[in-house]
């Protein structure tokens, strides 16, 4: 016989004798005395209860995005919470290096869950997003090292849209998208200035239906455009 199945039958006949050593049927199961419990329960430490605040209801969390601290090791977690799509709106930052929490309600009449964001070369991440009340672009900068989120106020006037990106260029300028009527609309936002320093207006071809689907900004080709200063394209996708 080999030795597999000799491993298998003791095992059975291990399993049959621990089996044969229980209760037998209907007998029921007998308690342990425990003459120390009462003293134990007594003198065991009370467990404190920690309170975690209410429950967000009725909102939605969509978006949350990260943005390195200043120390170049920990991260800012940047989480948006919204009851209606055009607000009531509020951020909280979770900063991870310090542990510490912040709480702001942001600017109403604004979709930061469809906004466009890039972070910039100075450490600042960069929110573009338009305005119901005027249906022209705003931008917000949030700062790591404050942990606050600054509204900018309107940079391009007449620009909308479904989508907002955005992206930084070789030149560390912001170049951002948007809606002009049945067409993209392309602008450039200088950091070191605060201001758009550039207005291309509507670029590409007329989209019957609106140009509110989903195109993008490409990095490359803003490098090809910076370097060699050839006519650049948005993809329409």
């Amino acid at each position: 016989m080999s030795t597999h199945t000799d491993c298998w039958m003791g095992l059975c006949a291990a399993a049959i004798l621990v089996v044969s050593q229980g209760p037998a049927a209907g007998e029921p199961c007998r308690v342990a005395d425990q003459p120390e419990l009462k003293q134990s329960l007594e003198k065991a430490p009370v467990l404190h209860t920690e309170s975690l605040g209410e429950p967000a209801r009725g909102v939605n969390v969509w978006e949350r995005w990260l943005v390195p601290n200043p120390d170049g090791k920990t991260w800012d977690v940047l989480q948006i919470y919204f009851k209606e799509y055009y607000g009531p709106t509020w951020l909280h930052a979770v900063d991870l290096g310090t542990g510490e929490v912040k709480k702001q309600r942001l600017a109403d009449d604004h979709q930061f869950y469809l906004s466009g964001r890039a972070l910039g070369f100075d450490g600042k991440f960069y929110i573009a997003t338009p305005s119901r009340r005027t249906w022209s672009m705003d931008m917000f900068v949030y700062d790591p090292a404050t942990n606050t989120l600054e509204e900018r106020g309107e940079i391009v006037p007449g620009l909308g849209g479904e989508v907002r990106p955005l992206v930084v260029g070789p030149d560390g300028r912001i170049y951002g998208t948007g809606t002009r009527g049945n067409q993209v609309g392309l602008y450039i936002y200088d950091p070191k200035l605060g201001k758009v320093v550039k207005d291309f207006g509507p670029v590409g071809p007329s989209h019957p239906n609106g140009a509110w689907s989903r195109y993008v900004i490409s990095s490359l080709a803003l490098l090809q455009l910076h370097y060699n200063r050839r006519t650049c394209y948005l993809p329409i996708l």
